[in-house]
C-alpha cells in the first residue's frame, strides 16, 4: 500500500472539484508521491475505504474537496497518528480556512497537505453510555436550531453555486424560523435556553465564512458555545449580516461559552444536528473537546478573529 491516501469528493462545487483531480495527482507525483486513491463513489463507500487505510497503514490521508470530504477524512483518522493533508476544493472550505490552508493555487494547496503536521483537538459525539459514535468527530462545529434547518436545505440546493447558497438557504428560511427550548449541561453546569441557535464550535468559522465563534481556537481543549437566544425573524436577519464579521456577539441576545465538555438536549425544540455541514444524529448528546487528536499537514493555528 501507498503511504499516502487520496480521498477526493467528486461532487465538490457541483462536479467542478472532478477536474481537478489530474493537476491534484500531477502535483503529488512531482513530489515523489504515487497516492491509492480512494474509492469515494458514495460517502458510505468512501468512509468505509478510508477507514480501511487507516487500518492498513497508511501515513497520510489527503483530502480533496470541501468540509464534508474533511468531515469523513477526519472519522478515519481521528485519534490515529495518520496525518490528514486538506487541499481546500470545496464550496464551503471552513475547515481548510480556520486552519490556514485554504489560500494559494491548487498546487501551493497540494504542496501544504504534504508538510509536516500539527496536533488539533476535534469535536467528538460520546453516547450516553459513553461509548463513541461513527461518524463520532467534527473539525469545524456543530449546529442545532436554525443553522442546522438552513444547512439541510443548502445542501439540497443546485443553484446558487459557491458560499452564496447557504445565504439564500437562510434567506428563505427565515419566515419560518421559531426558536426553540434546549437544556445544555457545560462543564457540570446545567442551563436552560431558548434560543434560535446553538452552535457548538471548535473553530471560529461555519457557513461558508461566517464568523460564528471568531475567538474559537482548535488547540485549547475547550468548545465555544454561541447562543442566539429568543429572538424575533426581523431581529435574526439583522444579526445574520453581523456574523460575516463577528460584529454578532454585541447583540444583547448572543451569548458565548466556553466547556470541554457539552450535553445538549432538545426540550421543545428540533433535534437534529449537524457537523461540518453534515449529519450528525440527534439529541441528546454529549459534545467533547478531545485535545490534539487530528495530526493536520501544514495547519496554523489562530483564531479567526472579528473584521
Amino acid at each position: 500500500m501507498s503511504h499516502v491516501a487520496l480521498l477526493v469528493n467528486p461532487a465538490a462545487r457541483q462536479g467542478r472539484a472532478a477536474s481537478q483531480v489530474d493537476r491534484v495527482l500531477a502535483r503529488l507525483r512531482e513530489h515523489g508521491v504515487e497516492p491509492l486513491v480512494l474509492d469515494s463513489s458514495s460517502a458510505d463507500v468512501a468512509q468505509a475505504a478510508a477507514h480501511h487505510a487507516v487500518v492498513a497503514g497508511v501515513e497520510r490521508i489527503v483530502a480533496f474537496g470541501g468540509d464534508g470530504i474533511v468531515h469523513l477524512a477526519t472519522g478515519a483518522v481521528a485519534g490515529t497518528s495518520t496525518v490528514l493533508g486538506i487541499v481546500a476544493g470545496g464550496t464551503g472550505n471552513d475547515a481548510a480556512e480556520a486552519l490556514g490552508l485554504a489560500g494559494g493555487s491548487l498546487e501551493d494547496r497540494v504542496d501544504r497537505s504534504l508538510k509536516d503536521p500539527t496536533a488539533v483537538d476535534v469535536i467528538t459525539k460520546v453516547d450516553d453510555d459513553g461509548s463513541l459514535s461513527r461518524p463520532s468527530h467534527a473539525v469545524t462545529s456543530c449546529v442545532a436550531g436554525f443553522p442546522a434547518a438552513v444547512n439541510v436545505r443548502a445542501e439540497a440546493m443546485r443553484v446558487p453555486r459557491g458560499p452564496s447558497r447557504y445565504t439564500v438557504a437562510t434567506l428563505l428560511g427565515i419566515p419560518t424560523m421559531r426558536p426553540g427550548l434546549f437544556r445544555l449541561v457545560l462543564d457540570g453546569k446545567e442551563r436552560e435556553e431558548r434560543a434560535a441557535v446553538l452552535v457548538v464550535a471548535n473553530t471560529g468559522l461555519f457557513g461558508g465564512g461566517m464568523r460564528i465563534c471568531p475567538d474559537a481556537v482548535p488547540d485549547d481543549g475547550l468548545l465555544d458555545v454561541c447562543l442566539v437566544g429568543d429572538v424575533g425573524r426581523l431581529d435574526l436577519l439583522r444579526s445574520f449580516g453581523k456574523v460575516r464579521t463577528g460584529a454578532h456577539l454585541d447583540h444583547p441576545d448572543v451569548s458565548v461559552h466556553q466547556a470541554a465538555e457539552v450535553r445538549m438536549e432538545a426540550i421543545d425544540a428540533d433535534p437534529l444536528v449537524r457537523a461540518d455541514g453534515e449529519p450528525f444524529g440527534s439529541m441528546p448528546c454529549t459534545l467533547a473537546a478531545r485535545s490534539g487528536a487530528l495530526w493536520v499537514a501544514g495547519a496554523t493555528i489562530r483564531p479567526p478573529g472579528r473584521v
